[in-house]
């Protein structure tokens, strides 16, 4: 079976559970439409209820997220630990797909002739150096677009832009300090930006703020490549 909780933004309990019928499921698929809602204002997730047996570990107590959630709530804030959220870490959000790309298309630079700059989203503005608004963000690397032209590169490949929990790391430096999963290389979900990435993320505007990045990098003649390793999740590698 397969429930959709709605949750409203930033509450810890749903203030509603949907059970999806039986008829509403294809195969393994299960498909509901739900009218009148406020987008905007509703979190969501899924209880799915099914055998636990080894390789089919069903446990209903649990919402699960959405792996295909465009918008992925609860780490808009780097470094924020995760115990503050509490119930309501990690739950999907509907993402309305109104960007204006303007025609913008992959530049298909040939690949021997491509110039790549590999960069850290957070990493590259974060330091006070960078003299960007917005450092650490997709829109602080903007910024930094005249000097990636100034050096010749071409394309820019971005390491883990997609959401993740950097406080997952509990270990500590010797003298102290709390230490993050700063790389990314633990995805929660592969369809959502990071927000604490972007200088909007606390409004939830995360996607269109990655999405006008690339566009701005084409306009420039910069490809953009996103560095994805799909066995490194934040389920445990598997």
């Amino acid at each position: 079976s397969c429930e959709l909780v709605l949750y409203r933004r930033g509450e810890p309990l749903p203030f509603v559970t949907i059970p999806f019928p039986k008829e509403y499921r294809i195969g393994s698929v299960w498909s509901m439409i739900v009218f009148d809602l406020d987008y905007e204002t509703i979190e969501y997730g899924y209880r799915v209820d099914g055998e636990d047996t080894p390789g089919s570990c069903f446990d209903r107590s649990k919402v699960l997220l959405d792996p295909y959630a465009k918008g992925i709530t609860g780490r808009n804030e780097w470094g924020i630990s995760m115990a503050a959220y509490t119930e309501f870490a990690h739950r999907g959000r509907i993402v309305y797909d109104d960007f204006n790309w303007e025609g913008d298309r992959p530049l298909e630079i040939p690949m021997e002739d491509l110039v790549i700059y590999e960069a850290h989203v957070r990493a590259f503005t974060k330091h006070s150096s960078s003299d960007v608004k917005y450092a650490g963000t997709f829109a602080g690397m903007m910024n930094k677009i005249p000097y990636l032209k100034e050096l010749g590169v071409n394309c820019v490949e971005l390491l883990p832009v997609f959401s993740f929990d950097e406080t997952e790391n509990c270990n500590v430096s010797p003298d102290g300090k709390r230490l993050y999963n700063c790389w990314g290389y633990s995805t929660v979900g592969f369809f959502a930006p990071k927000a604490a990435y972007a200088a909007t993320g606390k409004y939830g505007m995360e996607v269109d703020e990655l999405k006008n990045l690339v566009k701005q990098f084409h306009k420039n003649g910069i490809e953009v490549i996103l560095d994805v390793v799909f066995n490194h999740t934040a389920e445990g590698n598997e």
